[in-house]
């Protein structure tokens, strides 16, 4: 590999490998009832966000949508992400440096509405596979001393979501499509995230993932 693309391209992605996450451990969230539970993985073209079922008597939601029966939660540079600078010079920041993060959390009925999705997979888990896996999307959080969620940050996008400052340093090496990989890595429904940077990679490291039923381009 040439010395220049070597810098560029191989060392941020050998270092997004090897060097691992700080995430501070979190109590685990409370056993939702037996049952089955349905987790999406949806494409949004860019990037990649996940979509979990919130069982009765969780409260994980954004504010005014805290029991929503779907949470959509998605990862990413704070300034671009969450809409408070999508300039040019925010899109290259955000690609070359290090940048600050967002963990986006968005309240859907049931079924979810994901208008202008690309790409919809799903699967059915059990009460454990959904509490590892939630717990881990909590984990994502920028807690405060004793443990609690931040406030959300001012303003947003989307209707019915929020944005919170969030774990991590964003870079291209370690986008969204990496950490959608490794949360759903942390419940055991992927495979080692490594290499992940693109959309299309997704898939291929999932486990027990399929098209959603009757899922069309744009609308589920």
């Amino acid at each position: 590999m040439p010395p220049l693309l070597l810098a560029l391209v191989g060392w941020p992605l050998l270092l997004a490998a090897l060097v691992p996450e700080v995430r501070p451990p979190l109590a685990p969230l409370p056993p939702p009832p037996p049952g089955s539970y349905t987790v999406l993985v949806v494409d949004w073209g860019l990037h990649t966000a996940i979509v979990v079922e919130q069982p009765p008597g969780w409260r994980l939601g954004p504010p005014g949508a805290e029991t929503a029966p779907f949470l959509e939660v998605a990862w990413g540079d704070r300034r671009y992400f969450s809409g408070a600078d999508r300039s040019a010079a925010a899109v290259l920041a955000a690609l070359v440096l290090p940048s600050e993060a967002a963990l986006l959390i968005a309240g859907h009925a049931d079924p979810p509405r994901l208008s202008g999705s690309v790409r919809v997979l799903e699967r059915q888990v059990d009460g454990p596979t959904l509490q590892a896996l939630a717990t881990s999307l909590e984990r994502s959080l920028l807690r405060d001393a004793a443990g609690e969620r931040p406030a959300p940050l001012p303003g947003s996008p989307i209707a019915g979501a929020r944005f919170y400052p969030a774990l991590g340093r964003y870079h291209w090496s370690r986008n969204c499509n990496l950490w959608t990989v490794r949360r759903l890595r942390d419940a055991g429904l992927a495979r080692h995230p490594a290499g992940v940077v693109l959309t299309p990679q997704v898939p291929a490291r999932l486990r027990g993932f399929r098209a959603a039923p009757g899922f069309r381009a744009g609308e589920l």
